[in-house]
């Protein structure tokens, strides 16, 4: 149960082939006049044999056949040249590089990535972030690229009426501005994933509020503007609505081209969500732990069981994900620390070679990240967007306006093949209910966003307050978790 607020609002209305060989042939003619001396009569004639004529007629010829033989020599060795400088690539005269380096055919793998041919080391991805393509720093002579991707992930999205009142205009709600601080943060990941909590309304004339939430179907316009790719949309909350709220939630992302998990259409069978990150085909697969309305409803959102879990892992690593990522809404509400299920059930799960990260939800505060070998637990990454705040919850701490967004890089082992966090830092958030705003503001840089949100210097000393509780919150099992640069 998400508290928050104690009301429910009203309803509301060249490739470059060879380069054909253009040399034209020289075409000599020779025209060769004969001119034939005029006959004279016998008897004028007194012509007699002058042997210097035909000495000089002989070196003539002679110099003529040297001539000849020199330019026929001659040709024969500029063809013989272009025979075989031509078979051999040319070189560049400023580097040395041969230019066929320079242009080797790509072919395309099954996700539509450009890869260089036969060294399979190179990767042309097309992410948000054009991926990284980092030289993975080795001494291998062939200059390996290793292939990777970024992630962001951030915790729940949890519309209590006050936030919607805040999103309301003339003609419907626009909560887009909620999410322009950090928008850039989330479109610079490859992946970038949220939680939504609420159900959507599937017209916006049922809408309702804690503690059963039917909200307004605008909000899947924000999540696209936020530049999220996948949703994880199994939560307690998820069945308020019944029928409906699952109908408006997939059709309200569907229509906005987010992808999603955790929530099936009534008749449909459940499919494993596959996203494209960079070079990689990512799995995002998302339960929990219970409902709080229609408990027999698991047929239309996915509850947590460690068999179902293992065995739709497995069959997302047969249809070709490269990793998996598993979004558990779980945990005690509003306790840092995770509790047993949390702790033991995570274990278990990411022992699985199947099940590569794990993200939290639901306890509506910042919890710790733990490091298992080489792959990683987010316990729970706090509110991203909500009203709750000591002051409008009785049983809310102050870290209820705390949330935080995960990045990651995700690399790829050229050996194995196999994909693993690689890289981990965070941006911690806060929600500035306080101006009535709900703007998410970056954390890091308190006196910075505290200009860029026009928010007074105390306001800002709030902020960094806020970032010391993200940070000891995320670290407290001992695994560093540095600031985003």
């Amino acid at each position: 149960m998400a508290e928050g607020e104690t009301f429910t609002t009203p309803k509301a209305s060249t490739s470059t082939t060879p380069k054909t060989s253009t040399s034209t042939s020289r075409h000599t003619t020779h025209a060769n006049s004969h001119n034939t001396p005029r006959r004279s009569t016998p008897q004028h004639s007194t012509k007699r044999y002058n042997s210097t004529d035909a000495t000089n007629k002989t070196i003539a010829w002679t110099v003529f056949v040297v001539f000849v033989s020199s330019a026929f020599l001659s040709i024969l060795a500029d063809v013989a040249n272009r025979v075989f400088t031509d078979s051999a690539p040319p070189v560049d005269a400023q580097d040395g590089i041969s230019d066929t380096s320079l242009s080797t055919e790509f072919s395309t793998d099954p996700l539509g990535n450009n890869t260089l041919d036969d060294t399979g080391t190179s990767d042309v991805d097309g992410g948000n972030s054009g991926g990284t393509g980092d030289v993975d720093g080795g001494s291998n002579d062939t200059g390996d690229v290793k292939r990777s991707f970024t992630v962001a992930a951030t915790g729940d999205i949890l519309i209590h009426g006050a936030v919607a009142k805040a999103a309301k205009t003339s003609t419907g709600w626009d909560f887009a501005p909620m999410f322009s601080h950090v928008k850039p943060l989330l479109e610079a990941a490859d992946l970038a994933i949220c939680h939504l909590e609420t159900p959507l309304s599937i017209d916006n004339t049922d809408l309702a509020y804690y503690p059963s939430f039917r909200v307004p179907r605008e909000l899947a316009d924000a999540i696209a503007y936020a530049g999220y790719n996948t949703c994880s949309l199994a939560s307690n909350h998820a069945t308020d609505a019944g029928t409906n709220g699952i109908i408006g939630t997939i059709n309200g992302l569907d229509k906005v081209n987010v992808a999603h998990s955790g929530m099936t259409l009534p008749g449909e069978r459940s499919s494993i969500n596959m996203v494209k990150a960079g070079p990689a085909a990512v799995a995002h697969l998302s339960y929990t732990y219970g409902f709080n309305q229609r408990n027999n409803s698991s047929h239309l959102s996915n509850l947590i069981d460690v068999d179902t879990i293992l065995k739709e892992a497995r069959e997302a690593k047969v249809q070709g994900a490269d990793f998996v990522v598993l979004s558990m809404h779980w945990g005690t509400e509003y306790i840092t620390e995770p509790n047993t299920q949390q702790t033991e059930l995570g274990s278990r799960l990411i022992a699985s070679p199947d099940i590569d990260l794990i993200l939290g939800h639901h306890a509506h505060v910042v919890q710790p990240i733990d490091k298992i070998g080489d792959e990683y637990i987010i316990y729970g990454m706090g509110n991203f967007i909500s009203n709750q705040s000591p002051e409008s919850c009785s049983r809310c701490p102050r870290g209820t306006q705390d949330g935080v967004i995960i990045h990651l890089v995700v690399s790829e082992d050229a050996t194995t093949g196999d994909w693993a966090v690689s890289d981990i830092h965070h941006t911690p958030t806060w929600v500035d209910r306080d101006s009535s705003t709900y703007e998410i503001l970056n954390a890091s840089h308190a006196s910075q966003n505290a200009d860029a949100a026009n928010i007074d210097a105390p306001a800002a000393s709030i902020l960094a307050q806020s970032a010391a509780r993200t940070e000891t919150a995320l670290t407290s099992l001992g695994i560093p978790v540095g600031t985003r640069p």
